[in-house]
């Protein structure tokens, strides 16, 4: 009985390993909202980090015992920011290329390294008074299986979140915001 046991319990975690071989490490997801704001304004907001406690995950809203700190620089190329806290995990954020008011490229890191991944921030204009935002996450697992496995549900578990964070980023921008 316990020797059927240890036998599945190890064929379970075979399976993983295996599964884990043949599925992609890179991975790519996007969101994208359309805001009626300046570009300047909207494109501002992205590249400040302390803004993004009020429209990002990253926030007492989404996790009340998440700590903030902040680089030596807030905004622009070299802007970090790193958390802690009981939902989000552990992780941090670095500015890393800005194209004033069209992208911004931030790489991210999560759980002491096990996903890294960038997101870029391309702001396009629609007309004179609104913009697209789009939300482009790149990556690769770092580990094989169970962390690759867990790359595929990136999508979907980042994704409301991003989601999310542009429909607020949206009412903040046009100060909507209730």
């Amino acid at each position: 009985m316990v020797s059927t046991i240890l036998i599945s319990i190890a064929g379970f975690f075979a399976l993983i390993i295996i599964i884990g071989i043949f599925i992609p490490s890179k991975y790519r997801f996007i969101r994208t909202t359309t805001i009626d704001a300046d570009r300047r304004k909207v494109f501002n907001t992205i590249d400040d980090l302390t803004t993004w406690k009020e429209w990002s995950a990253w926030s007492k809203n989404k996790d009340p015992k998440i700590e903030i700190t902040y680089g030596e620089k807030t905004s622009g190329y070299g802007a970090s920011m790193q958390w802690k806290g009981g939902t989000m995990g552990k992780g941090e954020i670095t500015i890393t290329q800005t194209e004033p008011y069209q992208t911004i490229h931030i790489n991210a890191i999560f759980n002491k390294g096990v996903f890294k991944m960038e997101f870029t921030f391309i702001i396009e204009a629609v007309n004179d008074k609104s913009v697209d935002v789009s939300w482009v996450v790149t990556g690769k697992t770092k580990r094989g299986g169970f962390a690759k496995l867990l790359g595929r549900f990136l999508p979907k578990m980042m994704g409301r979140d991003m989601e999310t964070a542009l429909k607020i980023l949206k009412h903040y921008s046009e100060g909507t915001l209730a």
